[in-house]
């Protein structure tokens, strides 16, 4: 991954990608642009104007272009979703951490809002309706819901396995969070202890039982100070009987205070 941090670098690497853009050189500007940093990719984007915007929309995928999206400004967010392709818009809302299409969604009126929720997958949207129901500025709607859950009768192994073929659905991979069959919270593991671990271990054997937990109506001052207290990297968000909702980072709680 390139990052385009002096200016001599920068300025001959953006004259290269922009030539290709001018005659439609896809695969010299994908190699070149899917190199970068994506907080580069987001100010390289962020400097162009309409017409090479358009050209950028036809030479990434939906995914890819959701990493630039989630860094862009509301207003540029909103700019943007006008000028895609709808189908292209949905495929690429459907791929964005429910917590960053969250506050995306958040920006919209109902009507428009509701279209899109009705063209998503099921789950994503079900995801998104969700998030949305909480207040603003509690857990709730900073959490994100993709997190790597395990069972208590699961092997270091077959966990590291499933890792290593990405079996997992989740934004970051803090730790893991061992469920019951009725989604309840019984215990975290950090990813050191699970690669240090022995293979044959289970993680009833070496999951941390002592949790520190937040409810979806905790307020962001609260939830910082608990991470800052016991130095986390992400807290998970449960239910009264327990269940986990989703996780609350230490990035996304900083982004928003």
């Amino acid at each position: 991954m390139i990052r385009l941090n002096q200016y001599k670098f920068k300025e001959e690497y953006t004259y290269y990608m922009l030539q290709a853009l001018k005659i439609g050189d896809k695969e010299s500007f994908r190699k070149d642009f899917l190199d970068l940093h994506p907080m580069d990719q987001t100010t390289f984007f962020m400097e162009l104007d309409d017409d090479r915007r358009f050209k950028i929309y036809s030479f990434l995928i939906p995914n890819e272009f959701g990493e630039i999206f989630s860094e862009l400004d509301p207003l540029m967010q909103k700019k943007c979703i006008l000028e895609l392709d709808r189908q292209y818009a949905i495929e690429m809302l459907n791929e964005l951490p429910p917590d960053d299409a969250t506050d995306f969604f958040g920006l919209l009126s109902h009507k428009e809002a509701d279209f899109y929720l009705e063209r998503m997958e099921k789950d994503e949207a079900d995801d998104i309706k969700q998030l949305l129901t909480y207040k603003k500025g509690s857990v709730g709607s900073l959490m994100t819901t993709d997190v790597v859950t395990v069972a208590e009768a699961d092997s270091v192994a077959d966990v590291l396995e499933r890792l290593q073929h990405s079996e997992f659905d989740a934004e970051t991979i803090y730790y893991l969070y061992v469920t019951d069959a009725k989604e309840r919270l019984l215990g975290v593991i950090s990813l050191r202890e699970l690669i240090i671990s022995a293979p044959e271990c289970r993680m009833e054997e070496i999951m941390n039982s002592r949790i520190i937990s937040v409810s979806a109506n905790t307020n962001q001052t609260e939830i910082l100070q608990i991470i800052r207290k016991y130095g986390l990297l992400a807290v998970p968000v449960v239910t009264k009987e327990y269940a986990l909702l989703g996780i609350v980072t230490f990035d996304d709680v900083l982004f928003y205070m």
